[in-house]
């Protein structure tokens, strides 16, 4: 054969196998769309060996099962005996003892399949055909690979790629195998392809039937998530130690337990938790290019109630494990969530086809993760799919990603189907000293790829030099070995898979076990997927459930006045430090919200059922139950001073249940921080043209020796002809404009506690007079329970004037919580009293000023404390 007809065979069989590879990547990338778009339905049980497995559900084939012990029946049963005393012991049924002697084999047909068909051809009904279950490792506990740069070669790839000018080649779109092999070995991926073709002409329902036998994590399921995606997520945290979702160990059972209550024969449900992160900070994260969200549903779940925060672009009414109120869809400047368009990219950096997918999610990921500098300890981490590894472009992005992150890792986890190709890149802190360049030529990157996909005949083939790549021993060792070592457990799978397929008698019997093993070692616990009241819930068995309220009408009292001798204290008493303050922004008094899974609602007299919808869009977690105003927020003063840029709002005043935290008796401090790390969780930044949600804002609290500082949070405007007070609320970056009708002001304390100064400790400290040696600091305030809790709280009582004393002679009757300072502008003839004269004297006849409180509260600390001055 001449050279160049020996040529023209290599590419012709190259290609072929090209377009086998491709095709086996199209085949396990639609398989995970499938898998993570339809939901997985939970199994009655998982596949037990007495159970009857068919090819179809609408067919009756007699050999769908292989009958057992046939060889006895016929040789050994009593029939065969008597045959044998009557002269017939087992010889042919001829007149001379001729004729066929064995038994007739049993059919190879494929169901309904033609005898012609391919399929019955490679894969034809075998009842010998039996799988070594001792070529499998079945682990549970996975060992993660972790790979790390040396500085040196981290400071000659950027000195190179700052000075480089040519290392994108462009080149042909790649028909052939030519320079495909270079990071797995030739005969291994011949195989692979081998193996997966055997399944070309096989039904896609034979297959999955025999997927469904064969993998021994098949059962694991999707758990009580919305599909697979997330038990995914869950696999990946633990086997990286609670990388992925920053958890400490020893709160994981505590805020989602392990125990399971089983309710009834077919219902289990998790024991409730308690959230251990209220004082953490917000946990951020972005899903990017991972609908329907079984990822992030997985974080929000373990991060638990109201901890965490992310973006994403899925189907948030699908959510079964956690609430889909902490997510913002957010689909990039042009509003279509095309990830690969460049200015989509860039806006998601200022908001904080196969190969360019890769390009652009680690290209977004870079652009939204903290970074890691000599200011702070850790960065992000960023998790992405993978299907192969094997390209030169594929090998040149991760190379980038190993230049710019302190680690990564390259890792196919249990829960990731052992044939297909799928696998995960984990990535942990990135470099801050080299993001920006390599950002910026990734960009470069995207950017002629954006160029070259009108032609579709050139292509971007190389991103990095090959022989850089190479001479990095460490780098091409793991990427060689991760390969290889991937590619042979497909190799495996598949051969188990055929197998499966010839005998359907065969059975993975460890799916039970390993499913228990995986979910225990997990930390998942094994219940049921959705709870029954989210569906069937009436809002009112929704109310008995969530408020511990009798009488509704009790909430529709005004508030005692706000007066003097609210102030009063005596002996070591420091009354200022038991109030504190906010402002009340609308005349009618603060209404119960409660937020179901139907939506929210307010108690309302003026409704004939008691409870009225929110009359707007509004963001609140489901199992939410606030005190609040139904207002409007401004974005702030114009330039004549009157207020502009007018929205409906929710302005939150107290809280008792924040999407199924309790948090009614904590300190009211407490319970403010936890709203307001709520409403962090829940903001939305972006507004889309379908759906526009109100704000949610948490109040300003202020304590009454803090007054001074905070005064110019505080404008007095005319609006309609009169004159009213508005206050600024937020920070400094998003700002937002009251107005201030007044002040409500709550206790913080219970009777018969006060506060007083601990001058050994230099700290506040409650004491109860009515029993020796009861005190306690600020952190232990909950357990000792001298705190109001919100149900009390929000009740107003009347006042008595005698209750204030610290000598009291009638403790009981102390129970006013709460008071209304009304700061309406009165026309009564010679008063004059309304916001200028709160806001600005010093001391006013018609009531109490700003100034005036503040001289009080700090009396009351200098008189104790022995200081001068705040």
């Amino acid at each position: 054969m001449s050279e160049d007809a020996s040529r023209h065979t290599m590419d012709v069989s190259n290609s072929k196998m090209m377009r086998q590879l491709v095709s086996t990547r199209l085949e396990d990338i639609r398989d995970g769309f499938e898998e993570e778009l339809q939901e997985t339905k939970p199994m009655k049980e998982p596949f037990r060996s007495s159970e009857k497995l068919t090819d179809s559900d609408d067919e009756d084939d007699a050999f769908s099962e292989i009958p057992a012990k046939i060889a006895k029946r016929v040789y050994e049963n009593k029939g065969a005996a008597l045959l044998a005393k009557m002269g017939y012991d087992g010889g042919g049924l001829g007149k001379s003892g001729q004729g066929r002697t064995e038994l007739i084999p049993f059919s190879t047909q494929r169901g309904r399949e033609g005898l012609g068909q391919p399929t019955n051809q490679k894969i034809a009904r075998d009842w010998n055909a039996i799988w070594d279950f001792t070529e499998e490792e079945k682990l549970v506990e996975e060992n993660v690979l972790w790979l790390s740069a040396p500085d040196d070669v981290r400071e000659k790839f950027i000195k190179e790629l700052q000075d480089q000018d040519n290392w994108i080649i462009i080149g042909d779109r790649k028909e052939t195998l030519d320079g495909e092999w270079k990071y797995c070995d030739n005969l291994l991926m011949k195989k692979m392809l081998n193996a997966k073709s055997v399944f070309d002409q096989l039904d896609v329902r034979d297959l999955k039937e025999a997927r469904t036998r064969a993998n021994p994590y098949e059962t694991i399921g999707s758990a009580f998530f919305q599909n697979r995606a997330a038990m995914k997520m869950a696999n990946l945290d633990r086997i990286y130690d609670w990388l992925l979702t920053s958890e400490k160990p020893d709160n994981i059972e505590i805020k989602n337990p392990m125990n399971v209550e089983i309710k009834n024969e077919k219902w289990r449900v998790a024991t409730p938790g308690k959230n251990t992160d209220r004082s953490s900070p917000l946990f951020y994260f972005a899903d990017i290019c991972a609908g329907p969200g079984g990822f992030a549903e997985y974080v929000l779940w373990r991060k638990g109630y109201y901890n965490a925060r992310g973006k994403d672009d899925f189907k948030l009414k699908r959510f079964t494990a956690a609430s889909p109120s902490y997510f913002e869809p957010y689909y990039g400047k042009h509003n279509d969530g095309d990830v690969t368009k460049p200015d989509n990219i860039t806006s998601f950096e200022e908001e904080i086809l196969s190969k360019r997918l890769y390009l652009c999610q680690f290209l977004t990921g870079l652009s939204v993760l903290r970074v890691k500098t000599r200011n702070t300890v850790t960065g992000g981490k960023f998790v992405c799919k993978l299907f192969d590894i094997f390209t030169p472009f594929s090998v040149g992005l991760i190379y980038l990603m190993y230049i710019v992150f302190e680690r990564i890792s390259i890792h196919k986890p249990n829960t990731s189907r052992p044939a297909n190709s799928e696998r995960y890149i984990v990535c942990d802190n990135p470099l801050g000293c080299y993001v920006a360049e390599v950002k910026k030529y990734m960009t470069k990157i995207n950017a002629e790829l954006d160029r070259l996909w009108e032609t579709k005949a050139r292509d971007v083939i190389e991103v990095v030099p090959e022989n850089m790549i190479h001479s990095d021993k460490i780098f091409m060792t793991y990427i060689l070995e991760h390969n290889e070592r991937t590619v042979k457990r497909q190799i495996s799978y598949l051969n188990k898979y055929r197998v499966f397929a010839q005998n359907t008698s065969q059975l993975d019997r460890d799916q039970e076990k390993l499913r228990t093993e995986c979910l225990h070692y997990w930390k998942i616990p094994d219940v049921n997927q959705k709870k029954p009241y989210e569906t069937n819930e009436s809002l009112f068995a929704a109310i008995s459930r969530l408020v511990k309220i009798i009488d509704f009408k009790e909430l529709q009292q005004k508030p005692a006045a706000f007066t003097k001798s609210v102030l009063s204290s005596g002996g070591s008493r420091m009354r200022y430090a038991e109030l504190r303050m906010c402002a009340v922004t609308e005349k009618e008094v603060p209404v119960l919200l409660i937020s179901t899974q139907m939506g929210a609602y307010f108690y309302s007299s003026y409704s004939q059922q008691g409870f009225e919808r929110v009359p707007f869009d509004v963001n609140i977690p489901k199992d939410t139950v606030l005190l609040v105003q139904i207002t409007k927020a401004y974005k702030g003063l114009d330039d004549k001073g009157r207020l502009e840029g007018e929205q409906a709002a929710v302005r939150i005043l107290d809280a008792a249940l924040l999407n199924g935290d309790d948090v009614s008796a904590l300190p009211f401090d407490e319970r403010m921080a936890a709203a307001r790390k709520m409403c962090k969780a829940i903001k939305s930044v972006y507004e889309t043209p379908d759906r526009k949600v109100a704000p949610v804002f948490p109040a300003k609290v202020f304590m009454l020796d803090e007054l001074h500082s905070e005064m110019r949070r505080f404008h007095v405007i005319l609006a309609k002809g009169e004159e009213v007070a508005v206050i600024e609320e937020g920070d400094e970056l998003l700002l937002s404009f009251f107005y201030c009708r007044g002040m409500r002001i709550t206790s913080i304390l219970i009777n018969p506690w006060i506060m007083c100064w601990s001058r050994s400790h230099g700290k506040l400290y409650a004491f109860n007079p009515t029993s020796q040696g009861s005190s306690v600091f600020t952190e232990q305030f909950e357990k000792a329970q001298c705190c109001v809790n919100f149900w009390k709280s929000i009740i107003a009582k009347k006042q008595y004037l005698s209750s204030y004393a610290l000598n009291s002679s009638d403790p009981s009757k102390s129970d006013c919580y709460q008071w209304y300072w009304e700061w309406t502008q009165s026309f009564i003839v010679g008063e004059n009293y309304g916001p200028r004269a709160v806001l600005e004297t010093e001391e006013h006849p018609g009531g109490l000023t700003m100034r005036s409180v503040h001289v009080i509260a700090q009396q009351q600390k200098d008189s104790v404390c022995r200081k001068h001055s705040l």
